[in-house]
């Protein structure tokens, strides 16, 4: 039976494209024919901001989007006290302090009164993380940051082309950033890309990613890159290329999937989809986190799956503080600077949101898998298990 979870689902033109490029004379270009400049561009302007630059992952996105702020050893950056550990650890490599902040209990995103409670005379910019697409309060934040000028740098991993009421999530801090590895929404395989619209971030992200200077600049045929090589796999280039094409289809669908899972789930009474707040036009459902009523076990719901038409699943997502990076400081990593996240505060929408939290994999596949047979199927499997 075909597994409608995994991820990615490419089509065949991808593969062509991959077997042409292996014969393409491309290889003799700098930019690849235009793949490592023109598309991430096509990428950031489909998103509202002006430059992209593709880079080999998602956290080098970060490091590279750190290092083009100029934030310089002992600066503090505000960070979600919920996210994944790579949100955090590209600061210790540069000597930046992590301050942890509370989230919003309802949708796990950094929470704009637990930033303004933390800033201090050090605090030099705030890591915004869209958490399972669902857009951080972008208008409340951005007001903060702007009264204490403080730079906003957006990671939309979870969150492809995902959009605010004041635009596309990404695109609305200092710089953007995205992992485009093998399981995001929108994937690469492996892979990243950072946006921005403020022109000498651009340009300085192009000396940090790339070993030599970018086609089309003044010193193009000099090695005069700062010394790191973080540019993107051309394979990977090729695959992003071929989604750019059809990014409405691939975030729509998931959208729709997740508008459908909460309908099914509100009829139950028992089971609460995930909170979409109103400053949310659209919700690229890279994970749906639902909650469940304390008299539902996983193991009821996992009983009732006879037709595999879903997957529920424990929410496991520690606090960063509570991650054992910190405790393997510096005995496992000689090369650590031995800093740790400083606390601000004692977490409670953390402790709020993981509450009766599960997690519910959104299928892959396209609309078809909501026929009103399936809604059917749906509705008889779960509402059985919760009698």
């Amino acid at each position: 039976m075909e597994d409608i979870y995994r991820s990615p689902r490419y089509k065949p033109d991808v593969e062509s494209a991959l077997a042409a490029s292996a014969g393409s004379a491309m290889w003799d270009d700098w930019d690849l024919d235009g793949l490592l400049t023109d598309v991430p561009h096509k990428f950031a302007q489909k998103m509202g901001a002006t430059y992209g630059i593709f880079c080999c992952t998602g956290t080098a996105g970060l490091h590279a989007s750190l290092m083009a702020l100029r934030l310089a050893p002992g600066d503090e950056v505000i960070v979600p006290c919920m996210t994944f550990i790579r949100a955090v650890t590209p600061l210790i490599h540069l000597g930046l302090q992590p301050v942890l902040v509370d989230v919003d209990p309802e949708t796990g995103n950094i929470d704009a009164a637990s930033i303004k409670a933390a800033i201090t005379a050090r605090t030099r910019a705030v890591i915004v993380v869209h958490m399972w697409g669902i857009p951080a309060d972008m208008d409340a934040i951005l007001d903060v940051c702007s009264n204490q000028d403080l730079q906003v740098i957006e990671d939309f991993s979870h969150a492809h082309f995902s959009a605010h009421r004041s635009g596309t999530v990404g695109s609305l801090g200092t710089v953007g950033f995205a992992s485009l590895q093998r399981k995001k929404t929108f994937s690469v395989g492996e892979g990243g890309i950072i946006v921005t619209s403020d022109k000498g971030v651009y340009e300085r992200l192009q000396q940090i990613t790339s070993p030599g200077s970018f086609k089309g600049t003044s010193n193009y045929n000099e090695f005069s890159g700062f010394g790191l090589n973080l540019r993107m796999s051309p394979f990977s280039g090729v695959v992003a290329k071929c989604l750019l094409s059809r990014a409405d289809e691939i975030v729509e669908t998931r959208a729709k999937h997740a508008i459908e899972f909460a309908g099914l789930l509100a009829e139950t009474g028992l089971i609460e989809p995930p909170k979409i707040p109103k400053f949310a036009t659209l919700v690229s459902a890279y994970g749906f986190k639902p909650t469940i009523a304390d008299s539902v076990k996983l193991e009821q719901l996992a009983a009732g799956n006879v037709s595999g038409l879903w997957r529920f699943s424990r929410f496991s997502y520690d606090a960063i503080a509570d991650s054992p990076f910190w405790t393997k400081n510096p005995a496992h990593y000689p090369f650590s600077l031995g800093i740790k996240p400083r606390a601000n505060g004692d977490f409670r929408g953390y402790a709020s949101y993981l509450k009766g939290r599960v997690s519910l994999a959104v299928p892959t596949v396209d609309g078809s898998y909501w026929d009103n047979s399936v809604r059917m199927r749906w509705r008889t499997d779960i509402f059985n298990r919760l009698k």
